[in-house]
């Protein structure tokens, strides 16, 4: 029995393609697929650069420890850190010390997870850390120090006037108080940097993973 080719045009009335037609809409099928295949190279791209700037601000959880507020890059000055470590410390700018030699921590937020600001007072409180030395220093978003007339950049172990039990209290505002105070002036976003050395004898691996319970609490007290 004989086949009935259901696309003959002798059958279904429809005009047969000229050569142009086929030409022309073989073009187009390939140049929608080239710009399909465009779009989703655009799109991969826009990914990977995306989740590597959001790798290189903030780290993984490979490479950044969280306590609180506080981030601290783990394998900082390491011949095996990890190379978003490496990117992120390239981008900042600074030169940091070694985490076998101390542990440099950065909080962008306060207790609440609110943005520190310059628009806020905040009280930070940190206890006694014997005699290990310490810093806390307030920068603007780009990593400068805020330029104020009373010329207080930072507080040290050797600088704080502490209470009577070894512990401190430091209070952030653009208005001038008494007592420990850093002046945050209208620098807006800022970033809290504390950094705790390993005494000359050093720490072992144990006593470094223990730094983060000296650091200090972040209480925003209102905003303006």
């Amino acid at each position: 029995m004989a086949s009935i080719e259901l696309n003959d045009p002798k059958l279904t009335g429809a005009r047969p393609r000229s050569k142009a037609e086929q030409i022309v809409r073989l073009v187009l099928a390939t140049v929608l697929r080239f710009i399909g295949t465009l779009a989703a190279i655009a799109l991969v791209l826009v990914a990977g650069l995306w989740s590597s700037r959001i790798l290189i601000d903030r780290g993984s959880p490979l490479s950044v420890q969280t306590f609180g507020p506080w981030e601290n890059w783990s394998v900082t000055g390491q011949p095996d850190a990890d190379p978003y470590t490496r990117a992120h410390l390239a981008k900042s700018g600074t030169i940091r010390i070694a985490a076998d030699s101390a542990g440099v921590f950065e909080a962008r937020v306060d207790a609440e997870a609110a943005r520190l600001h310059s628009s806020c007072d905040y009280v930070i409180e940190g206890p006694a850390t014997g005699t290990l030395w310490w810093s806390l220093a307030v920068f603007d978003a780009r990593g400068d120090l805020i330029e104020n007339d009373a010329r207080r950049y930072t507080f040290t172990s050797d600088t704080i006037a502490p209470n009577p039990d070894g512990s401190y209290i430091v209070t952030l505002g653009r208005d001038a108080r008494p007592g420990n105070w850093l002046p945050t002036g209208g620098a807006g976003r800022l970033v809290l940097v504390f950094t705790i050395l390993d005494p000359a004898t050093g720490l072992s691996a144990e006593q470094r993973e223990e730094r983060h319970k000296f650091l200090p609490q972040i209480r925003r007290e209102g905003c303006s």
